[in-house]
């Protein structure tokens, strides 16, 4: 009798998330979802060299990596030897970020024109959604923003026009630098929840949308987009090294993904702190359909405007087609 070997994976995250604890990704860690001749390690972050200081993803000499998806592209766009997954791990709603001074005359969207803006990456998901939607939706003309960030872009930009600072002195958080007067404007991810509440209890800062939590809706039921931010990405040497495997990973972590959301409807869950969390999720589903969908026919239309933001705005050489970012055994999902 003989035995097929297994395939063991090492799935890296390269952010601030531990041990991907993601809900879509509860089922696939505790064993519940069978993935035949494959097994999955997962490894936080670490100390080690950031994503774009490491030859090995370059060369593709790692397995998957959980990563924004903003900071990847470029990447792609560059020839490294990755592809991403269709599964979309985490996804945040933009317009929660968006947050400007006071005291700078900034009264409606176009006020943003001219202004310095705060931010942890240039190529971040966020930033790169809140550039997009202000310059299509709103009509601003983001090439006269001016950006102040914690470093150089690790990959050069294709827009000539940006204009960047970096930032002096200790280091901080955008919103931060926002609350201590540096910048006029700031977008990215807020994660501290003391951030959280010295934002919203400054008279000196205040949302750009105040009715974020209805903009982010007609997002979704106007243009069928709830913004992803971070994505799995593969190697595409481990691909040609076991053809098919991504096909295999990507049905793992779909089915991952619904069973997740089962057990939110089921109440299943026993880690969640929110009173009533089944009720206001079958709410959020009522209202809005299920928007943790994955692949690339039900995302068509955020890939699409996402791909072309990073072609407009200097982050990708090219605009990249599907056959070029995803990996290959996924483009019918």
């Amino acid at each position: 009798m003989t035995t097929t070997a297994v395939i063991e994976l090492k799935v890296e995250a390269q952010a601030s998330q531990p041990n991907h604890r993601y809900d879509i990704m509860q089922p696939l860690q505790q064993g519940r979802v069978p993935l035949e001749g494959i097994s999955l390690k997962m490894s936080g972050p670490t100390d080690r060299a950031p994503f774009f200081e490491e030859e090995r993803f370059k060369n593709g000499d790692f397995d998957l990596l959980d990563i924004n998806w903003g900071d990847a592209i470029p990447a792609v766009d560059a020839g490294w030897e990755l592809a991403c997954l269709p599964i979309f791990i985490k996804r945040k709603p933009v317009y929660n970020y968006l947050w400007v001074r006071t005291d700078r005359g900034i009264n409606s969207p176009k006020d943003l024109e001219g202004k310095l803006w705060s931010t942890g990456g240039y190529n971040s998901a966020i930033t790169i959604y809140t550039r997009g939607f202000l310059q299509h939706l709103y009509g601003v003309d983001i090439t006269k923003f001016r950006w102040l960030l914690p470093g150089p872009t690790p990959l050069p930009l294709h827009d000539p026009k940006t204009t960047i600072e970096m930032a002096t002195g200790p280091r901080k958080l955008p919103a931060q630098r926002l609350l201590d007067g540096e910048s006029d404007a700031s977008t990215g991810d807020i994660t501290d929840p003391k951030l959280w509440s010295a934002l919203e209890s400054s008279p000196n800062v205040r949302r750009m949308f105040p009715d974020y939590q209805q903009v982010n809706e007609r997002l979704w039921k106007e243009h069928h987009i709830f913004t992803p931010v971070h994505t799995m990405f593969i190697s595409r040497k481990l691909e040609r090294q076991h053809p098919g495997i991504s096909r295999r990973l990507y049905d793992a972590f779909n089915r991952s993904t619904e069973l997740a959301i089962n057990d939110a409807q089921g109440d299943g869950t026993s880690y969640s702190l929110v009173i009533n969390m089944r009720e206001i999720l079958q709410q959020q589903m009522n209202n809005w359909g299920n928007v943790y969908e994955q692949g690339i026919k039900a995302n068509k239309n955020t890939i699409d405007l996402f791909l072309d933001y990073c072609h407009e705005q200097g982050v990708t050489k090219t605009r990249l087609i599907n056959d070029q970012f995803f990996a290959p055994g996924t483009l019918d999902t």
